[in-house]
């Protein structure tokens, strides 16, 4: 009689480690969703347009002092010998630095923007965040090396937790604009302060900068960093030229359309994660055929799931946003009609560069974002100028027809793997035929929530007839 082995030590922590750092992925999810509802709701959609500026100028800061940096830790740390305090330190030490000289851009773009002192002041709040998640952003890169990720989760999840339960007495006390950049701040200091503790007990983590580590640390980054920074402004690119020729107003209308958007980027990212760990493995055994398996049913059901965004939201856009936001946001329902079926292109772009990144080509990525932020800048502007936030909208989808267009072609070039054509088209077509059922029936003046299952319902048959659930199934094993 033989027994089965039991599992190591290792893949027993990596378990763990995964399935927290999933669980904490979708609390994360959550919380933002709700303390999102509250601030879009509390302020009119011309603070809410202050609010969405500050927040889209930050979050470029922040990937300015990210620069690739914690990858790089990683990458290094795991090596024999490496000293993992010494790494850490000197990578904290420079995303600090390049956090304040991201601070300071800041306050000069919302200056060039024309922005009022409340809103500078707004932005002084929110870099402080920038500046606290370069050490946090950093000490977690420790509890990955050591396949403690359930302590990540927890730290994450903390200040998340306290983040919103900040925002939501804010809110009720009827705070001014900078004090709602506040709950971010504290909630990143209370991460930062547990997991230097954690850290601290549990491996002994004493960070320190190392002179000698600087250059070659930079230099490795170099390639990074403007990767990153190319591809957040493809999609921020709309609401930034939104905030430049239109009222502070619509920017707030249009970044309440594109909420959703963002939180169900965000729920794609998870799926793709997961697939993304079988198929690098697949790449990096040899195994080619399983490689090229993986990528069509994964792209099989990233569709699947992201049609059934613009099958409910052509006709259920309206229902969608004065339920979320109230009826002071109706005109953003237009533009997340368009934003929705630019989900669907988006989440295929981020599967596909993580499929480059699988084999190794992610330099590819940076030449054809750069192509599509060259191409998307005047199509932004004309289309914002003639139609105002519905044009940003469209200009939104184009950028993402035109990234979609330059990755399957990188793809193909680069693993011989090919989008599977004839499914995607049936998909589609039921997706289509969903989506305009469920705008006649609102036409006939049926309930949006029954119009929306109505079509919800088509597409779950189009997924069943074309067996996409068991396909999966037979990748991830």
């Amino acid at each position: 009689m033989t027994t089965r082995a039991a599992p190591t030590s290792t893949t027993r922590r990596a378990a763990v480690s995964t399935a927290s750092q999933l669980a904490a992925k979708v609390v994360h999810l959550v919380l933002n969703v709700v303390s999102t509802l509250a601030v879009v709701r509390y302020l009119a959609p011309e603070g809410y347009g202050t609010y969405v500026l500050v927040a889209t100028v930050t979050t470029l800061a922040g990937v300015v002092a990210d620069f690739g940096l914690p990858k790089l830790a990683v990458r290094e740390a795991v090596r024999v010998d490496a000293d993992t305090g010494a790494i850490i330190g000197t990578v904290a030490a420079l995303r600090l630095a390049l956090a304040l000289v991201a601070a300071l851009a800041v306050q000069v773009t919302l200056l060039a923007f024309g922005q009022s002192a409340e809103a500078l002041l707004a932005g002084a709040v929110a870099c402080l965040v920038t500046v606290g998640d370069a050490v946090l952003g950093v000490v977690v890169v420790a509890f990955q090396i050591h396949l403690l990720q359930q302590y990540e989760a927890i730290v994450r999840v903390l200040g998340e937790a306290v983040e919103t339960a900040l925002v939501l007495v804010l809110v009720s006390l009827g705070a001014a604009l900078p004090m709602l950049f506040v709950p971010p701040v504290v909630g990143v200091a209370v991460g930062t302060a547990v997991a230097l503790r954690v850290g601290s007990r549990r491996f002994g983590l004493r960070l320190r900068v190392d002179r000698s580590l600087v250059r070659g640390l930079v230099t490795e980054a170099l390639p990074l960093g403007p990767g990153m920074l190319v591809g957040v402004l493809c999609l921020k690119l709309d609401s930034l030229v939104v905030a430049a020729l239109l009222p502070t107003a619509d920017l707030g209308r249009y970044g309440a359309a594109y909420q959703p958007i963002e939180y169900l980027l965000l729920a794609s990212a998870i799926v793709i994660n997961v697939l993304f760990t079988v198929l690098a493995r697949a790449w990096a055994v040899g195994d080619r055929v399983a490689f090229r398996r993986i990528y069509a049913r994964g792209t099989d059901v990233l569709l699947a799931v992201t049609l059934a965004v613009p099958v409910v939201l052509v006709g259920g856009a309206p229902w969608v946003v004065e339920l979320a936001f109230g009826p002071s946001y109706a005109a953003s329902a237009q533009p997340l009609r368009w934003l929705s079926v630019a989900l669907v292109l988006m989440t295929i772009n981020a599967w596909q560069s993580v499929v480059l990144l699988a084999t190794g080509f992610q330099r590819i990525t940076l030449a054809y974002n750069l192509a599509a932020l060259a191409v998307s800048v005047p199509v932004d502007v004309i289309l914002i100028r003639s139609t105002g936030i519905d044009g940003a909208a469209v200009a939104a989808l184009v950028g993402a027809v035109l990234v979609l267009c330059c990755s399957t072609v990188a793809v193909r070039r680069c693993s011989a793997a090919t989008l599977p054509a004839g499914r995607v088209l049936r998909l589609v077509a039921a997706a289509a035929l969903s989506a305009a059922a469920v705008g006649w029936l609102v036409d006939r003046q049926v309930t949006a929530p029954a119009a929306m299952l109505a079509g919800l319902i088509g597409l779950a048959v189009g997924v069943w007839r074309l067996r996409l659930l068991p396909r999966l199934q037979e990748a991830l094993g």
